[in-house]
């Protein structure tokens, strides 16, 4: 029999592994590139100041708008020490740059907490496989539709009502409020809305599927173990 409490982590363990997984893969360049084509948020207008204090737009066209996006990306993942920087201009503000530093920090805590969560559903789903396949399959069934019911209500949120929950999640994860900009920010050209709506949206897609997948081979693997 499958008790609730091992659904429950299961569930969880599923959602944070299987949701920061499928960040780091839709964070990719390719998914930037199809992003930035598709919306027609490239080329963007930077507001650039030199060491002088002079300041000019510019015009930034995709593939300098992709090398940053990678060179961001590899900051916050913990894969690089340093943001991105050019020599001679200010790219991005002090506050810009403590943002990132903030996202980085709660980046790397979510890729420790995922591989903690896939370690947890692998050890449980062992424990359970001890009283029988049908047991571990049967909470695999469970989890999976608990797991993906969820991350659905809130893609379907996400759909209808971006903005709101999107400033929720920063509010929750963000206390401090550091990650309000003005219209002109160069990280918001860099990561404008029509991005985070695209991503987001793939994210909790592809996790759906993914706990669709796993849901409907466990129920077929107990219809077969019971003929």
């Amino acid at each position: 029999m499958t008790r609730r409490w091992e659904i429950a982590v299961l569930a969880i363990a599923l959602a944070v592994a299987g949701l920061v997984t499928l960040a780091l893969v839709f964070a990719g360049p390719s998914t930037y590139e199809a992003l930035a084509r598709d919306t027609g948020f490239a080329p963007a207008t930077f507001h650039i100041a030199d060491d002088r204090g002079v300041s000019r737009t510019e015009p930034v066209e995709l593939p300098r708008l992709l090398d940053l996006h990678e060179r961001w990306l590899a900051y916050v993942s913990g894969r690089a020490d340093a943001p991105p920087s050019e020599p001679g201009v200010v790219l991005f503000t002090a506050d810009e740059y403590a943002h990132m530093a903030d996202v980085r920090r709660v980046f790397v805590a979510f890729e420790v907490a995922a591989a903690i969560g896939g370690i947890a559903a692998i050890l449980l789903v062992a424990r359970v496989a001890q009283r029988g396949r049908r047991a571990a399959f049967a909470l695999l069934r469970a989890a999976a539709v608990a797991a993906g019911a969820g991350a659905a209500v809130v893609a379907v949120g996400a759909a209808v009502a971006f903005d709101p929950l999107f400033l929720l999640f920063h509010q929750v994860l963000f206390p401090q409020g550091n990650f309000l900009f003005d219209a002109d920010s160069n990280l918001l050209a860099v990561y404008p809305d029509p991005y985070w709506y695209g991503v987001t949206l793939r994210v909790g897609l592809a996790f759906v599927v993914a706990m669709g997948v796993i849901a409907i081979a466990a129920a077929a693997t107990l219809r077969r173990g019971h003929r």
